[in-house]
């Protein structure tokens, strides 16, 4: 999308937020009513996000699409429960957090992320290595902090969550999100940790 001239930037912002939600509310009014192609939009629009956030909860590239499958049943079976002026995705992120928490019940292998797809064209190699480059990184957080930390800062980075929105989905409060983003901060930066 190319950048437009305008007066204020934060209306078309606003006015983009409202037509995507817009557009979500009457996918989700039309799955409710049984519409199996609004469904599948909706699987299609929030499948990708979903499984990154997963797979960086659950480690196996299997494992995660199991735990993104049953999100997306459990998050059909109580869609006409979904409060459709909020963001969709919010949602579907905290159905993947409990899934994913549950299915991590007394398992504790968080070593390897799975491969992301990249994609072909001229700068595929430097994406490759890019990719590469950033899956290190999360995987070092992933080995050094705590759970909770990691998934404020997951949340945060990794998927762009402003913080008000990342303590809605980890069922916390915004000052526990900073708090656990700034120890996370902290932990990682450590001269220990720097060199590890």
């Amino acid at each position: 999308m190319s950048p437009v001239a305008v007066s204020n930037p934060a209306v078309v912002v606003d006015e983009s937020a409202r037509a995507a939600s817009s557009a979500e509310a009457e996918l989700v009014h039309a799955a409710v009513a049984g519409d199996a192609g609004a469904s599948r939009e909706l699987v299609r629009l929030f499948h990708r996000p979903i499984f990154f956030y997963v797979s960086r909860l659950v480690g196996q590239a299997q494992d995660a699409e199991d735990v993104t499958q049953e999100t997306f049943v459990k998050a059909f079976r109580a869609l006409h429960k979904v409060d459709t002026t909020r963001p969709l995705l919010n949602w579907l992120y905290t159905i993947a957090r409990r899934t994913a928490l549950n299915h991590l019940r007394g398992r504790r292998d968080w070593t390897e992320l799975p491969p992301e797809p990249v994609s072909d064209g001229p700068g595929a190699r430097q994406e490759v290595e890019d990719r590469e480059s950033v899956s290190q990184i999360w995987s070092r957080a992933r080995r050094l902090l705590k759970e909770a930390e990691f998934e404020a800062l997951w949340l945060r980075f990794g998927e762009n969550l402003s913080v008000e929105e990342t303590a809605q989905t980890t069922g916390r409060s915004s000052s526990s999100i900073k708090t656990l983003i700034h120890r996370a901060r902290k932990r990682l930066l450590t001269p220990k940790n720097i060199l590890s």
